[in-house]
């Protein structure tokens, strides 16, 4: 390992979503058992896994993406990179290109042989402008991939990255390797047809309903998976996904602090378990700085200053919502000494409310949820204090995407999500011109620090650039930060083999019934 590896390995721990086809037992004391069947309560319906169609995947498709499709690589229980589809990997002196290795033998679910062709086929599709696919912008830093034989696959780069190899872990749009023989033959009907190479095939999918994944009889990690069948359930209601698993209809559902009540029921309840892990990134807001009144600072810094966090992670979670003010995180190995919060300041957002002159009056979205109001109520107390009338509009939650795609929003709730490294997220969201960049934002400093932050290799360097980000961002109010990622899960505790949540995926391709 070179020097500059090894001090970024250091400084750099990996968190991310991760696969576990080759990481040891979960629970090594206990003997898996083969067979059986669990369902899955999700927070949303998934609208699809092209990635033409849908630009990115949201929580949800993550955790059915995880048991369809592969990813080259996974991480340890360690965090670190390891083997996948690719079986070894190597750099160049200068990171820009990455060598991988593939495995041998592996075939999709519909025959095709998985090779590097096949891998090179579904990133030249992502990365086609023609296809004006909004999950290009996530691989703007890959300048080209190569297949120069059967079994190697080259990454080309525009700027150093020395965390690559964990980077691609996550069961993203641009990481999970689809068949490129069924998006061909199947047309527009792939996006709800997905085929690749993991160790669930797709059975049938009931729009509103469920979707049924089934054990891939041939899948290449001999052995595995342990359970027959997955069944996927939207439940976007929290209160019902609970009742599901106390009822056994469900075996594992997704959780957040929002729903303390139901975190604190399952830690007392035997037959129940609690899955938790704190992550890197957080909960955020973003302004539309071309709306009025946040095309003026003066109003988005008041609204930042107004906002209690400790009060608030009380009033919507007992308390265990830890309150951020930057978008990293305790997950992450980006520390800032000085973040350039602004503070709770009730007085000051008042001074700036009426050196604004007008009233200030505008929309938030919400999701159509307990939580979602509650929430939103929340802020509404917050802000009338200092002299600024928000009214909620409620919206599904499946609305949010498509609403921060198109700008239609003067205020809207998002999510930083957890990466290995803070590059992919930060620079989409935040660098001008990226059509993830929802706040409508533009800053030359602000586009420098970003673009400086993926080509040095220095770790230090890349830290300080992430904090001067940081306080640029808060200095300006174009977003704003109220709670780090905290994610959970409950189960059955007959579930076993759940992985850590890195990502916050529910990652149950692994998992097994006692």
């Amino acid at each position: 390992m070179t020097t500059l590896a090894a001090t970024a390995r250091r400084h750099a721990p990996i968190f991310l979503a991760a696969a576990f086809a080759l990481l040891p037992p979960a629970a090594p004391a206990q003997a898996q058992k083969a067979g059986g069947s669990i369902t899955v309560g999700q927070e949303l319906e998934i609208t699809g896994f092209d990635p033409l169609k849908v630009g990115v995947y949201d929580t949800s498709t993550f955790t059915a993406a995880a048991a369809i499709f592969d990813t080259l690589t996974t991480l340890d229980e360690k965090g670190e990179a390891a083997p996948k589809l690719a079986v070894s990997w190597t750099h160049s002196d200068d990171y820009m290109t990455w060598t991988f290795k593939l495995r041998e033998g592996v075939k999709f679910h519909d025959g095709t042989p998985f090779n590097a062709q096949a891998f090179k086929e579904n990133f030249d599709r992502q990365k086609d402008p023609a296809n004006k696919c909004r999950c290009a912008f996530y691989i703007t830093n890959v300048k080209e991939v190569l297949a120069p034989d059967e079994y190697t696959v080259v990454y080309k780069l525009t700027d150093p990255s020395v965390n690559l190899p964990a980077v691609i872990t996550i069961q993203s749009q641009n990481n999970v390797v689809h068949s490129p023989t069924a998006w061909k033959t199947k047309g527009d009907d792939y996006n709800r047809n997905p085929v690749g190479t993991g160790p669930y095939i797709l059975k049938s999918w009931t729009a509103g309903d469920r979707m049924v994944l089934e054990k891939n009889p041939d899948y290449w990690n001999k052995g595995r998976p342990y359970l027959d069948r997955i069944i996927l359930k939207p439940l976007p209601d929290a209160q019902s996904r609970f009742a599901s698993l106390q009822s056994g209809e469900a075996d594992i559902i997704w959780d957040d602090e929002n729903d303390a009540d139901n975190i604190m029921k399952a830690q007392k309840d035997s037959k129940l378990a609690v899955h938790t892990y704190k992550g890197s990134g957080a909960q955020v807001y973003a302004f539309n700085t071309k709306a009025a009144p946040f095309d003026d600072v003066r109003v988005r810094q008041a609204l930042v200053m107004a906002i209690d966090r400790p009060k608030m992670s009380q009033a919507i979670s007992n308390g265990l919502s830890r309150p951020a003010t930057n978008p990293y995180g305790d997950g992450s190995w980006v520390k800032c000494k000085d973040d350039g919060a602004l503070p709770f300041d009730v007085e000051k957002a008042k001074a700036l409310i009426k050196d604004y002159g007008k009233p200030v009056e505008f929309k938030t979205l919400v999701t159509a949820t307990p939580r979602g109001r509650m929430i939103g109520q929340v802020l509404q107390q917050f802000w009338k204090r200092v002299g600024a009338n928000m009214e909620i509009e409620q919206v599904d939650q499946a609305t949010i995407p498509p609403r921060a795609f198109m700008r239609q929003f003067q205020l809207i709730p998002w999510r930083i999500v957890d990466l290995a490294d803070p590059d992919p997220q930060m620079y989409a969201n935040f660098r001008s011109g990226s059509p993830l960049a929802l706040a409508n934002f533009a800053d030359p400093e602000l586009d420098r620090l970003l673009d400086h932050s993926r080509i040095t290799a220095d770790p230090a360097a890349r830290i300080e650039d992430y904090c001067a980000i940081s306080r640029l961002i808060n200095k300006e109010a174009v977003w704003f930060w109220t709670f780090q990622n905290t994610y959970y899960a409950l189960s059955s505790a007959k579930l076993k083999g759940f992985p850590k949540m890195y990502n916050g995926v529910i990652d149950v391709s692994t998992a097994w019934l006692e």
